[in-house]
């Protein structure tokens, strides 16, 4: 890297960290579920991976298996089975999950609207349209109106099992993760860098896409992603909690697939990582080498290989409930969507 170069994140020199060996890529069940230009009546259940998918299997078997075959076909499924019951539970989120899903959404459309009209939406319209939309989802939700379209409808853990949260927290909810990621954003060197990069050079704004590893499937959504004028691709990612070590492996899955996707450079990508609970939205550099990507490559090998092991049928993607057993310690399924069809209540 050119020693004068200026990364996304505003940083002069950054530091070259390694990419470590776990996985990165965003889950969009509704569109995998209906898939791209195929009709209902075509849709099967292929194996495909995404970094949701690798977690939830390293999580729980039995809460991997309910969401990705026990809950399949749930979309059509009759009220009141255990099918539909499935698919509307996998569908819901927690609180946190929720207030992360707002903040992104958020950004989203202001970029998306800056792409196509070249303004960028000022922060005080931008809160108030997002304070509009999470009250509706909170009121739809506390309804339990998901039951009839989960997959329109928000829907929180914490209504569907009537869990006690106090109005102080959700109002905490909002002010410190909603409302400050959102201002953070707007303070950070990051948004200065989008603000300052001409709209032709933008590659995505949080697009699901999926790319082809070695024959399987896998998904990804960039939040943000740019190019140069030295032909270097920047990936932004926006955090709404703490900063992890983990978080740095993302860039990995990403560089992979930009490598596919636009045709960049082995060491042609800097990742960004946004994190949005600091006041100045503090954004770190990370760069992804040779070595960092093929520990890469062995950790997507390696979590593919044990999520087929267990299928009855690898060809065809058929699992049985048997072979994915439930946790041993039932207080770990607190938080679990599941809770109440794996008897852990």
């Amino acid at each position: 890297m050119p020693s004068a170069e200026r990364t996304a994140c505003g940083e002069l020199n950054p530091s070259r960290r390694r990419v470590g060996p776990l996985i990165y890529t965003v889950s969009r069940e509704d569109v995998r579920l209906l898939g791209v230009g195929r009709r209902m009546a075509e849709l099967t259940n292929d194996f495909t991976w995404s970094k949701s998918r690798h977690e939830k299997f390293r999580e729980c078997l039995r809460a991997y298996y309910y969401q990705y075959y026990g809950s399949w076909g749930g979309w059509e499924a009759p009220a009141g089975s255990p099918v539909r019951e499935l698919y509307v539970l996998k569908k819901l989120s927690s609180r946190w999950q929720w207030a992360g899903s707002v903040v992104h959404t958020a950004l989203k459309r202001m970029l998306e609207r800056a792409r196509h009209t070249g303004r960028f939406q000022g922060l005080d319209e931008l809160l108030a349209r997002t304070r509009e939309r999470a009250r509706r989802d909170w009121s739809v939700s506390r309804e339990k109106s998901y039951w009839r379209e989960p997959s329109q409808i928000a829907g929180l853990i914490e209504h569907e099992y009537t869990e006690p949260v106090p109005n102080q927290e959700w109002k905490r909810i909002w002010d410190e993760v909603i409302e400050g990621s959102l201002r953070a954003f707007f303070t950070s060197v990051a948004f200065e860098r989008i603000q300052r990069t001409p709209r032709e050079k933008w590659l995505s704004v949080d697009e699901l896409d999926s790319w082809l590893f070695e024959g399987t499937k896998v998904w990804v959504a960039v939040d943000f992603a740019f190019g140069d004028a030295d032909g270097v691709i920047h990936i932004l990612d926006w955090k709404t909690g703490k900063q992890r070590e983990v978080d740095h492996t993302q860039v990995g899955i990403y560089a992979l697939y930009a490598q596919q996707k636009w045709g960049a450079a082995p060491q042609g990508v800097r990742g960004g990582l946004v994190y949005l609970a600091t006041a100045a939205g503090d954004c770190v550099t990370v760069s992804a080498d040779p070595v960092a990507l093929e520990a890469c490559k062995d950790e997507m090998r390696r979590s593919i290989a044990a999520m087929r092991e267990r299928l009855d049928d690898a060809p065809r993607n058929v699992a049985r409930l048997e072979q994915f057993p439930q946790l041993s310690a039932p207080e770990s399924c607190r938080r679990c969507p599941f809770r109440r069809p794996c008897g852990r209540m």
